[in-house]
C-alpha cells in the first residue's frame, strides 16, 4: 500500500528535519520549499531560476539520499518510538499519586528531549553558529 500524498509529506518533512544538515545547501533549501512550505516545483523554479525538471530532479535526489540516510541510521524510528513511550509514560501519570506523577512526566520530558537532542528535530536554527 502506498502512502498518501499527505504522509510523504509528513515523512518527508520529519526526515529533513533529522537530516538535513547532512544534505547539500541546495538540496535542504529545494525540499524545504517543496515539503515544508508546500511550494509547487514551478513556484519553486520561478523562485530559484532552476528549470521545473531540474527542480524535480533535485528534490527526487534529495528524497533517496533522505531515505538512505534513514536505512542507515535510523534516526526517525527511534525518535517516533521515544515520543510512543513518553505518551506511554504520560497516560500512566494520569492515575498516579502527585509526587509519582511528578516524576514519571519528569521521566516524559527527559525521554522527548533525549530523543530531539539525537535525532536533531526541535528547535534547531541552521544559521546559529553553536550548531
Amino acid at each position: 500500500m502506498e502512502a498518501s500524498d499527505t504522509e510523504k509529506n509528513l515523512s518527508y518533512g520529519v526526515l529533513l528535519d533529522i537530516y538535513g544538515q547532512l544534505l547539500t545547501e541546495r538540496q535542504c533549501e529545494l525540499l524545504g520549499l517543496y515539503y515544508n512550505d508546500d511550494y509547487s516545483l514551478s513556484e519553486i523554479s520561478e523562485n530559484t531560476g532552476i528549470s521545473r525538471q531540474g527542480v524535480r530532479d533535485a528534490i527526487k535526489r534529495g528524497e533517496a539520499e533522505l531515505d538512505r540516510l534513514e536505512r542507515s541510521l535510523g534516526m526517525a524510528d527511534i525518535f517516533s518510538e521515544a515520543e510512543s513511550i513518553a505518551a506511554e509514560l504520560e497516560s500512566t501519570a494520569e492515575g498516579a499519586s502527585p509526587a509519582l506523577r511528578q516524576t514519571i512526566l519528569r521521566a516524559a520530558s527527559r525521554v522527548r528531549s533525549l530523543a530531539e537532542r539525537q535525532s536533531g528535530a526541535g528547535d534547531r536554527d541552521k544559521d546559529d553558529p553553536e550548531i
